[in-house]
């Protein structure tokens, strides 16, 4: 019966987490003012409002675990949901990659949309339910272009990044792009970049301009922003495999559903998120400059010209890049 999979499952999820979890956990390394945060707030309400039996809880802040381990806790049920970035998912897929590769760089929402809506992203799916014990909810949701945020040197073209220690999240080809690009990648958790920009740890930053905002960055020294647009990161709404099977064909059908209900929402929430966030940078001092768009289209085409080697460097499957060859109009 579905009231006793859910005992069943609480006492399993709350033997598995910290003392200060509730009973259903959605884990996010976010802050509360990050607007993914946020989405998955709304996410939970709509669950509790269906499952009044059980309850959802948003853990921010990283308060259960960070975004780099979220993805293996929510396989081996050490959380029962999580949204990780796809710089984050690359580690257990090396496919998730695909998206971090030169050729995506400057691309619109609308455009990364149609992939990771379609074809692409489906295979991509596919390919981490293989490599982990999880179930994708359904549709990503946006985080937005991620740029350069600088401490000190002001960045007005891709060379001025050389020898700069640059801060990435994850995503094996996020390092090799700003390696070509001539800078020091440094993986460094979210968590810990207010305090190694305090220590001078390192010099900048890729990540977008909300993420900048969430925490107040420019309290830990940033003083520039330059709009690369590197990629466009996205985050993948993940369950637990084991909690995923418990569950009632109509419980599941609540988490699916109230996730597409919404998703169009967050997006145009994020959206309008991160354009918000550029006026609030200039608000509190940062200095914004940008590449022209032909200075970019061309930095994207020499790193292009090195995609097959950086492709092969970082394990991305022959099968991802022939799907990309044939629906990257998708």
């Amino acid at each position: 019966m579905p009231g006793t999979i859910l005992t069943t499952l609480a006492v399993l999820v709350l033997m598995a987490m910290p003392a200060f979890a509730a009973d259903i956990q959605i884990s996010t390394e976010n802050t509360p003012s990050h607007f993914q945060t946020q989405v998955l707030q709304r996410y939970a309400a709509a669950l509790n409002a269906e499952i009044p039996e059980h309850h959802f809880d948003v853990v921010h802040s990283a308060r259960a675990f960070s975004d780099r381990e979220v993805a293996e806790a929510v396989s081996s049920t050490r959380v029962a949901i999580a949204a990780p970035g796809i710089w984050h998912l690359g580690q257990y897929s090396s496919d998730l990659n695909a998206l971090l590769l030169p050729d995506f760089m400057g691309l619109e929402a609308q455009d990364v949309r149609r992939l990771v809506d379609g074809t692409v992203g489906k295979a991509l799916e596919a390919s981490l339910e293989t490599q982990l014990n999880v179930k994708v909810i359904g549709k990503w949701l946006d985080l937005g272009p991620a740029h350069i945020f600088t401490r000190k040197k002001v960045i007005r073209r891709f060379d001025d990044l050389k020898g700069l220690r640059i801060r990435y999240a994850g995503g094996d080809a996020n390092a090799l792009r700003l390696a070509a690009l001539g800078a020091e990648p440094v993986l460094i958790p979210w968590p810990n970049v207010p305090d190694a920009l305090d220590r001078g740890e390192i010099d900048g930053l890729l990540t977008t301009s909300s993420t900048v905002v969430s925490a107040s960055l420019w309290e830990h020294g940033l003083t520039h922003a330059f709009l690369s647009h590197s990629y466009y990161p996205f985050y993948v709404p993940l369950i637990s495999g084991d909690i995923w099977r418990r569950l009632s064909e109509p419980q599941r059908k609540v988490l699916t559903d109230s996730w597409e209900d919404m998703i169009s929402d967050g997006r145009e929430r994020a959206v309008s998120h991160q354009e918000s966030s550029v006026a609030l940078l200039r608000e509190h001092g940062i200095k914004i400059t940008a590449p022209s768009n032909q200075e970019r289209e061309s930095v994207r085409r020499g790193l292009a010209s090195r995609q097959d080697e950086m492709a092969r460097e970082i394990g991305i499957s022959n099968k991802m890049l022939e799907i990309l060859a044939q629906h990257g109009g998708d």
